[in-house]
Parts: structure tokens; sequence; C-alpha cells
């Protein structure tokens, strides 16, 4: 794989994760007004797309030749 080509997958994920971490907090803070409850976790995908687009940024420090763990 090519740093281009991994620097395209990482630019790809991270707007994956930006775009499902907002919808899944529209959807988490929506109106509700039935008594059920909801049955999908919106507010736990949207905290794990978060988590996930923050090692995709840490990855594309290390892209740009920042030094990010023990070395």
């Amino acid at each position: 794989m090519t740093p281009s080509d991994d620097l395209l997958f990482t630019l790809i994920g991270l707007g994956v994760c930006t775009l499902t971490a907002i919808v899944a907090f529209r959807r988490h803070f929506a109106r509700h007004d039935e008594f059920k409850p909801r049955m999908v976790p919106w507010m736990i995908i949207s905290l794990g797309a978060i988590a996930t687009g923050f090692m995709f940024l840490v990855h594309l420090a290390n892209i740009a030749g920042f030094e990010t763990g023990r070395g």
C-alpha cells in the first residue's frame, strides 16, 4: 500500500466516523414521544464513532511524521 493510498483510506474513514457521529447524536437527541424505549443505543454508537475518529486522527499524525507512541 502506498502512502497516498494510506492517506486516502484514513481520510475516508475519518469522514465516515464524523458522519456516523453526527447522525447518531441527532438521532439520540431527537424528540421521542412514545412510551416504548429506543431499541438502538445511539449515544453508544456516537461515542464509538468519536473514539474511532480520534484513532484516525492519531494515524494521520503518524503519516505526517510525528511520533505518537513509545519510541
